[in-house]
């Protein structure tokens, strides 16, 4: 089983030093192997805890990919992304599975070939609330968060793309949280009014809370193509190189049927047709 040590340490100034010391003292099978992955809990992409562990869309492409360069299960570092991305921007040796390219991140990461999507985007509200947000007309995002009487909060270090990114710094500074599943029990408890999330990890929160039928993704106005999710690694000699290895593997999987069902593994069933569509046009030739 994966040694998964906690990334607190990485506050520290020595963080990437450090952070190869204890995976060589916890025991590393060959050190060109480690550290290898940082993961957090974000179901249904990544999973963590529970009967359902490691049984996410992100996970099932670490595992191929894990056996693909190692021939087995490599190390996790489990932590909050918010420190993943502090992690990265130290140069530390890990890389993480889903991603997303920004200009931003480009500063101090590199990135793989497209490996899944995130789809469709929509404004999720506690179910008892549908009505008053469908009163509203068309939903629109800049009109949400005009709106100072609506609650809303967005992960730390987030990105939803480019286009909603911008419409979000317009909107004034965020409310933000660390977990997924923080942000959820406050919309089930009134206390958030929407979330922007993706109708795949609202009805998995959903589930999870106990309470499957309460919530409901409503489309938006600026809602965007999808947004394809990548390896992101270190922006050092030691990334360049592991994202080249990973690339040589997704060209040859990502078309076949197996790495499909992959993708399509936690989809809303009203999400498949436009989720094929985007998988056969831009996320198998998109660079």
């Amino acid at each position: 089983m994966p040694v998964r040590p906690h990334l607190s340490f990485l506050r520290t100034s020595g963080r990437a030093v450090f952070l190869a010391a204890c995976l060589v003292a916890a025991g590393a099978a060959r050190a060109e192997e480690a550290p290898a992955w940082a993961v957090y809990d974000a179901p249904p992409f990544s999973m963590m805890d529970g009967p359902e562990r490691e049984t996410g869309i992100f996970d099932r492409i670490r595992q191929l990919l894990d056996t693909r360069l190692f021939g087995g299960p490599a190390r996790t570092l489990r932590a909050p992304f918010p420190r993943v991305v502090s992690a990265l921007k130290d140069g530390a040796e890990i890389c993480f599975v889903g991603g997303i390219r920004t200009p931003e991140r480009e500063a101090f990461a590199v990135f793989s070939l497209p490996i899944a999507m995130f789809y469709p985007l929509r404004i999720v509200v506690h179910a008892p609330e549908r009505a008053r947000f469908e009163a509203r007309g068309p939903l629109s995002l800049p009109a949400l968060l005009a709106d100072k009487s609506l609650r809303t909060s967005f992960l730390r270090d987030r990105t939803l793309g480019p286009d909603i990114d911008a419409l979000v710094r317009a909107g004034g500074p965020p409310t933000v949280h660390s977990e997924f599943r923080e942000a959820f029990r406050m919309l089930l408890a009134d206390r958030l009014d929407y979330l922007v999330e993706y109708s795949a990890i609202a009805a998995y929160q959903a589930r999870s809370l106990g309470q499957p039928e309460g919530v409901t993704a409503l489309p938006f106005a600026e809602a965007p193509a999808p947004v394809f999710s990548r390896v992101m690694c270190p922006n050092t000699e030691w990334g360049r190189a592991r994202v080249a290895r990973i690339d040589a593997i997704l060209r040859a999987e990502r078309a076949s049927p197996a790495y499909r069902q992959i993708v399509e593994a936690w989809a809303e069933p009203g999400d498949l047709g436009t989720i094929r569509a985007a998988y056969d046009g831009a996320f198998l030739t998109v660079e």
